[in-house]
């Protein structure tokens, strides 16, 4: 039998979002097992995280803020994308989530999530 060529693929460099709901006592002790989640994934896909944003138990409006900072970071070159536990942790449903996908993509970015992988959107353009 032939032996299967292992891909390397390119280094992405992201920030990595964390985000609890609850109560703020215990936030920093679930955001912590967050991160070694994140980290663990993306030491296994040749992910680099450069910065850790918190959202630190912060409502909907505050979270909607740091993730269109994020979205200007991919704009300016900073990081290529952003890498979360999962897409339902920072949208409140559906149309939301496709929306914030949405704007990582027109920035030229993209969302990676521990739970569903490599979130594209690939429409072509006319």
């Amino acid at each position: 039998m032939s032996k299967k060529k292992k891909v390397i693929e390119d280094k992405i460099t992201c920030v990595a979002y964390l985000s609890t709901t609850g109560d703020i006592l215990s936030a920093e002790k679930r955001e912590e097992k967050q991160l070694k989640y994140i980290m663990e994934y993306a030491k296994a896909h040749n992910i680099e995280i450069i910065r850790v944003m918190h959202r630190d138990v912060l409502g909907q409006a505050e979270m909607n803020k740091h993730f269109d900072l994020m979205v200007d970071m991919i704009k300016c070159g900073k990081v290529q994308g952003i890498i979360l536990s999962n897409m339902m942790a920072v949208s409140t449903n559906i149309p939301d989530a496709y929306l914030k996908v949405g704007k990582v993509r027109d920035a030229g970015g993209c969302v990676v999530t521990v739970d569903e992988g490599n979130l594209l959107m690939r429409i072509k353009e006319i």
